[in-house]
């Protein structure tokens, strides 16, 4: 009976030492298996970095074409360094959506499309925003075509366009705020002076002066037709209509050699035309 117990004391003994060692072969062939793993992880990650040092540094791919299109006011110069981008860039390491960033941070750039075109082109177009005028609040700022103020005036930018006085930051389309009835005047005003056929186009505007019981005053930049109008008080609404009246007047002015033009003419009224003479 004994020497049983003890034969079963040993097979349990074996069972047990032969269950620890697959237990050890078992967890050397997993820490094979993780760093043949890890090794093949570093491997290819080193082929792929290999590869792309190789692909970036290609001449294939350098830039042979950088296009830029759109661009009237600004150097072709001026935007790619805006953009961060160099002559002799590989196009593969341009960042498109950080350097369009870079270039809607620029204030006379409007809106940016940047495409890449392999081996070795890049285009980027571009639109600037288009300056309708100044607006004077006691600091200068150019607003486009929409009304928006899109920079601040500096010396270095040569516009020579109409300048809006008498108007505030209130008055302006700010957020949930619509701008006012005054500076929706003032910008039918200048829609209508952008076709040049007009007889008060942009090119004659020097400046325009909302008052905001009495209306618009139109201060002329040159003669008109030949004659000279220093002032034009056009009010509100009826541009048109008023536009007409003011290019007959302008026509017997014309013909009229006993003055040497016109010190102001009032046409807010619909029925009444008020004319100040300059006489010789």
């Amino acid at each position: 009976m004994l020497s049983e117990i003890n034969e079963l004391m040993r097979n349990r003994h074996r069972r047990n030492s032969a269950i620890r060692r697959m237990k050890r072969a078992r967890f050397r062939r997993m820490c094979l298996n993780v760093l043949a793993g890890m090794l093949g992880v570093v491997l290819m990650s080193l082929f792929f970095i290999f590869c792309h040092d190789i692909v970036l540094q290609s001449p294939y791919f350098r830039a042979i074409s950088l296009e830029v299109n759109g661009n009237r006011r600004l150097s072709v110069q001026e935007i790619l360094d805006s953009a961060r981008i160099k002559s002799d860039i590989n196009v593969l390491l341009v960042n498109l959506s950080l350097s369009r960033k870079y270039l809607l941070s620029h204030p006379w750039i409007a809106a940016v499309e940047m495409t890449r075109e392999l081996p070795g082109r890049l285009v980027i177009s571009i639109r600037e925003h288009q300056p309708l005028a100044i607006m004077d609040m006691g600091r200068k700022f150019l607003i486009n075509q929409d009304g928006k103020i899109f920079k601040e005036v500096s010396d270095i930018d040569t516009v020579e366009l109409p300048v809006i006085e008498g108007l505030d930051f209130s008055d302006l389309d700010i957020g949930d705020i619509r701008r006012s009835a005054n500076y929706d005047a003032v910008l039918s005003l200048l829609e209508i002076g952008r076709n040049p056929a007009c007889i008060l186009s942009h090119q004659r505007i020097r400046l325009i002066r909302v008052d905001r019981d009495e209306g618009i005053t139109v201060y002329a930049s040159e003669p008109i037709q030949s004659v000279r109008v220093n002032a034009i008080k056009i009010g509100y609404q009826n541009y048109f209509e008023k536009f007409v009246r003011l290019e007959k007047i302008i026509a017997y002015f014309k013909t009229n050699k006993q003055t040497q033009g016109i010190d102001w003419v009032d046409l807010r009224h619909k029925n009444r035309v008020v004319v100040s003479p300059l006489i010789s």
